[in-house]
């Protein structure tokens, strides 16, 4: 009797731990890119930054990032531009920022590329105006999702309202398998 239920037990767990392994096979193959970006946060704290010490970037390196087709960075040269960080390289592609340090302002903006090396999409995410403090922009990363905050100042100086208003923008953005920064 043991040995009719121990093969009855056999016969029923079999099939049924083959299924799984099937179903996650499966699942593996439809599931698409997970793009897991580590916690970070992201903010043009000039105070940190020291000018005579910045890498700048060569002609060489500016051709290859393909900087030209980004086009909030037209007019920049590679005497304002600076590498940032590696956030995320493997066989399906990267994501990288890079700094823009000019006089009185430093922005700092992610940049997405494919495995082949072309660029996918930009996005500032980061920028501080050092001389007016007219705006602020910072930003959070997490996983596959990117908070960016922008705070416009306001000086009414008619009003002697020295200490001014501000507003706030808060948007959210998704990275894609494809490395695309779409809004949420």
């Amino acid at each position: 009797m043991k040995k009719i239920y121990l093969f009855a037990l056999i016969i029923f767990i079999l099939p049924v731990s083959c299924q799984k392994k099937q179903v996650n096979l499966y699942e593996m193959e439809l599931n698409p890119l997970r793009i897991d970006l580590a916690d970070i946060s992201l903010k043009g704290n000039f105070n940190s930054i020291d000018i005579t010490k910045i890498k700048r970037l060569t002609q060489s390196e500016y051709d290859q990032l393909q900087l030209a087709k980004v086009e909030s960075l037209e007019g920049y040269g590679c005497n304002d531009l600076s590498t940032g960080q590696t956030l995320l390289k493997n066989e399906n592609g990267k994501i990288i920022t890079i700094q823009i340090i000019s006089d009185g302002e430093v922005s700092e903006y992610l940049l997405s590329y494919d495995r082949n090396g072309n660029l996918v999409d930009n996005l500032i995410v980061a920028y501080e105006d050092m001389v007016e403090y007219y705006s602020e922009v910072s930003s959070r990363i997490n996983a596959n999702e990117i908070t960016v905050q922008t705070i416009n100042y306001t000086y009414d100086e008619m009003d002697e309202d020295t200490d001014g208003r501000a507003d706030t923008a808060v948007v959210r953005y998704k990275i894609t398998p494809e490395f695309k920064f779409i809004n949420d």
